[in-house]
């Protein structure tokens, strides 16, 4: 009767034991089921245009182009026999600041959810502004060389800010640390992007990074419901052979 005892006592010594493992356990199978159900919802299976699909794959040129250049130097000037005098991104003018302008500050007209960025005077369509690596660059429409010497573009038929789908951006990495897309890497789940226009601020959260082959052109394709934002620059800094991606989903 005694050895049955000590048994029992054993056997409840275990359990109570063994509990917090189990519920350890237990609490992590339901996050991570919980983690790949949304996950499969933000999967992006809607093909993208051909348009959006051509100036991804032109990218390449432009990002081994880049890596060729020489670093910048103590002004953050971008050196380059083809390209002395491209200006640092904080440098420009501000198109959100209409005071540099007309000297008055106006209050623009209400957005609708499918209102579309318009450039501004300075050609700019907005800004982005990603806090977590302390980046604001301008973003401009279309991912041409000239674009890209000045900051941050968007990806010619990806959708537009306000719509359901996929809009790509574009972005060099600067040699020098904190220059342009160059800490991109840094980025994790979670972390906050900005996306302001004359007419409304978008804030995503970023939910994916990766790093794909520069044919992949997959990581522009959206889903029915959502609106994502994808940035892609190259990897690594130096000879890149892939493409860094970031992709985030606008707030509520």
């Amino acid at each position: 009767m005694k050895r049955k005892i000590s048994t029992l006592l054993i056997i409840i010594g275990i359990l109570v034991a063994a509990y917090p493992l189990a519920s350890r356990a237990y609490i992590w199978y339901w996050e991570n089921k919980l983690l790949e159900g949304f996950e499969s919802e933000l999967e992006l299976q809607i093909e993208s245009e051909t348009t959006s699909e051509a100036d991804y794959l032109a990218l390449q040129v432009l990002f081994e182009q880049e890596s060729e250049l020489a670093d910048r130097d103590e002004s953050g000037l971008l050196v380059s026999d083809s390209n002395p005098n491209v200006i640092p991104a904080e440098d420009y003018i501000d198109p959100i600041d209409r005071t540099q302008n007309s000297g008055t500050a106006s209050d623009p007209e209400p957005a609708t959810e499918t209102a579309s960025p318009q450039p501004s005077s300075s050609g700019a369509l907005g800004k982005i502004v990603i806090p977590k690596i302390d980046l604001t660059m301008p973003l401009l429409s279309g991912a041409s060389e000239y674009n890209l010497n000045r900051g941050a573009a968007t990806i010619a038929g990806t959708s537009a800010f306000g719509e359901i789908g996929n809009v790509g951006i574009a972005g060099h990495r600067g040699r020098s640390y904190g220059i342009m897309f160059n800490r991109l890497d840094e980025m994790s789940i979670g972390d906050t992007i900005e996306v302001v226009t004359s007419e409304k601020t978008f804030k995503y959260k970023v939910y994916k990074t990766h790093i794909v082959e520069p044919t992949d052109v997959t990581v522009l394709y959206r889903n029915s419901k959502d609106q994502i934002i994808t940035l892609v620059t190259c990897d690594p800094v130096r000879n890149p052979t892939h493409r860094l991606i970031v992709h985030a989903i606008l707030v509520p």
